[in-house]
């Protein structure tokens, strides 16, 4: 019989051989936490990126959340529900990019998923992301159904580890080389120091990497800065944000710009209500 926690290691090891001998670029929707401290979150539990980055961490994200997002060309949001009453940890994800290709002109992306988590043995969880994507051109429309696989390794109650295979059934190659969203591994982790100061850092096989930190100023306002960099094409990016969390909403604001190009830059602001 296989124990539980020897198929958790099986199944990381199959990600990484898999995921490597497949490896391209891929898109993942950051919430506002996220894009604050420097892209990171897949070892982290937020409402707002638990649907996008790794479902796995659903199963520490209790209660009912309304997630939305809004920035210049992006909106974002997600239903998720870890209540008694839920059978088990779950979530709906919407996602809209309006953006500008390099040789195919005007893009409209509409990604529609569903998120399911459960522990497989205790500190070991485990999520899958069901992806329905739409993407249309001036003259042409594609549509594929992908998935992304998550795995949360929590050994202590204020670490996290977090592995995620991304588009783990390939590309989609009815579409343009451009328009396809291809397969990634990413990597997370997470440290919370008495509950007052929480540091990420994140990577993934896009030669990405990303490094942040939270502060909490008091019980309702949070501070955080990151920076992140894509190794490969060398996009330097430094971030800040604020958030407030109070007892019917939490509203968190980010900003990132780049060091080497002052038109690459983006704001965001995210609405979290709990329910």
């Amino acid at each position: 019989m296989l124990r539980p926690l020897s198929f958790v290691k099986k199944l990381s090891v199959f990600l990484l051989v898999y995921v490597s001998a497949n490896i391209a670029s891929a898109q993942v929707y950051n919430s506002s936490v996220s894009v604050a401290t420097g892209g990171t979150g897949r070892a982290a539990v937020e409402p707002g990126d638990s649907g996008f980055l790794n479902p796995a961490t659903l199963t520490s994200l209790g209660g009912r959340y309304l997630f939305t997002s809004f920035a210049k060309e992006d909106f974002a949001a997600s239903l998720s529900d870890n209540t008694k009453e839920s059978p088990m940890p779950a979530s709906f994800n919407y996602v809209q990019k309006y953006s500008q290709t390099e040789t195919l002109g005007d893009l409209k992306e509409h990604d529609m998923s569903v998120s399911l988590a459960g522990f497989v043995v205790t500190k070991w969880s485990i999520g899958l992301t069901a992806h329905y994507l739409e993407q249309w051109l001036a003259k042409s429309s594609y549509h594929s159904v992908n998935g992304d696989l998550g795995i949360l390794y929590t050994p202590i109650e204020d670490v996290g580890l977090a592995l995620v295979g991304y588009n783990i059934f390939g590309e989609n190659k009815d579409a343009p080389e451009e328009l396809r969203h291809k397969t990634s591994v990413g990597f997370g982790a997470n440290y919370v120091y008495h509950s007052m100061i929480r540091l990420r850092a994140d990577a993934d096989s896009e030669s990405k990497v990303g490094v942040g930190v939270e502060t909490f100023v008091n019980r309702f306002v949070v501070t955080r800065f990151g920076y992140s960099d894509d190794l490969d094409d060398t996009r330097p990016l430094i971030s800040a944000g604020l958030g407030f969390s109070g007892p019917r909403f939490r509203l968190n604001y980010a900003y990132f710009g780049n060091t080497q190009k002052s038109s690459d830059y983006r704001h965001s602001i995210d609405l979290v209500i709990p329910f």
